[in-house]
């Protein structure tokens, strides 16, 4: 009996050892980027559920959490920045070590991180100045947001003239003040514009003709007359206010005659 007791103590040991280890780190694991497939959809969803179980933040993002002030959300937001990559990743709030969704576009950024220098954002056809960051764990900061239609980061400007000359003529109805109703009304009234909406159902007013996107290399989703990978282009159908105009102005040097 006692030789059968010291065979299973080690053993009981044993597996009391790994249940608490497993325990302990099997979050930190699933949660770490080497964890992923190089995918930014799972690394921003791993940002969002690290520790929701005990609503504490996990260290890996709590040293480099900060509060940004987001251009497509236009608000307030807690985000992450790993290392030397200049982008930033959603991060959960309470990583933050303050209430970013409380915060003002000119409280959001902290005063210690603030710089003497600001730089410009084409917001729906306005140059508005940011105030920057010089903050080395924080400079992904500095940006205009995302495109809605490619994703890519829209970098900052670093005067107010450099911002204007990049402006596009149909950009005035991207404005955030506007419904997707009034952006795509407006927009598909301007013959010089074309309406692309993503997969997620979301519109941008940009630079077109009924052949497709003036800038087709950057916008290579918005194929006119047909959806591609949930991506759809529109042009305003001006051939029949042309032909309506012309008529109009016949029937009126008829009447002069």
């Amino acid at each position: 009996m006692k030789l059968r007791l010291k065979f299973w103590i080690p053993f009981i040991l044993l597996l009391i050892f790994l249940y608490i280890f497993h325990f302990r780190f099997q979050e930190n694991f699933a949660n770490s980027e080497y964890y992923l497939d190089n995918s930014l959809q799972d690394f921003q969803d791993a940002n969002q559920s690290v520790n929701r179980r005990t609503q504490r933040c996990n260290a890996y993002f709590q040293k480099n959490s900060f509060c940004q002030w987001d251009e497509n959300l236009n608000k307030c937001v807690c985000k992450y920045q790993k290392d030397d990559v200049k982008y930033s990743f959603p991060s959960p709030s309470n990583c933050c070590n303050r209430q970013c969704s409380l915060l003002s576009k000119e409280q959001c950024l902290s005063k210690n991180d603030q710089s003497p220098l600001q730089y410009y954002c084409n917001i729906g056809g306005v140059c508005m100045p940011r105030d920057a960051t010089i903050r080395e764990n924080r400079i992904s900061a500095n940006n205009c947001g995302t495109d809605i239609l490619n994703n890519q980061l829209l970098l900052p400007f670093i005067t107010k003239e450099e911002c204007e000359r990049s402006a596009d003529v149909c950009d005035i109805y991207n404005q955030p003040n506007l419904s997707e109703t009034e952006k795509k009304k407006g927009c598909l009234a301007d013959v010089r514009c074309g309406y692309c909406t993503n997969k997620n159902n979301i519109g941008k007013c940009i630079g077109g003709t009924a052949s497709g996107p003036n800038d087709l290399q950057k916008y290579y989703y918005c194929q006119p007359s047909r959806v591609r990978d949930g991506y759809e282009y529109m042009y305003g159908d001006h051939a029949t206010a042309l032909n309506v105009s012309q008529t109009t102005m016949r029937k009126g040097a008829t009447l002069d005659l």
